[in-house]
């Protein structure tokens, strides 16, 4: 018997996978797993992705210029790769509340003239995007009472 759970093709597709880089010095100032995890947490309650596709996962870039190259600038750049087909409105709102959210964490950070905090939304075409996850089968079984 396969660990494969039937799915509606939306739901295969939900991928939304958030790629935060980082220039190392904020690391002084932010709890980077505390920004994952809020931003774990806006992802989730938006109530638009599946548990098993929600990703988010943060890269130091230990080398980087920014801007006048003062040693104090720093930032935190993320990326939301969602899959195709949500409406303009939805990918909005999802990237406000994110931003919101990141604006809040980095408050620190961003009340000093040395920090930049960016979003982005890319959506990945089907067509172009191959997958292999045995972790919605055991969620979805998980999500049914009575399974263990």
């Amino acid at each position: 018997m396969s660990n494969c759970v039937s799915l509606n093709l939306q739901e295969l597709f939900d991928l939304p996978h958030l790629i935060i880089q980082y220039s190392a010095n904020v690391e002084n100032t932010l709890d980077m797993q505390s920004l994952c995890s809020a931003m774990y947490d806006v992802m989730l309650s938006s109530g638009v992705f599946p548990l098993a596709g929600i990703r988010v996962r943060a890269f130091s870039a230990d080398h980087a210029l920014i801007a006048d190259q003062l040693p104090e600038n720093g930032f935190v750049d993320m990326v939301l790769r969602i899959g195709e087909g949500r409406s303009a409105a939805d990918k909005k709102q999802l990237g406000q509340s994110i931003m919101t959210k990141a604006e809040s964490v980095c408050a620190e950070l961003l009340s000093k003239p040395h920090f930049a905090l960016s979003l982005e939304i890319v959506e990945i075409s089907r067509e172009f995007s191959w997958k292999t996850n045995t972790m919605h089968a055991r969620l979805a079984k998980a999500e049914k009472p009575g399974s263990s």
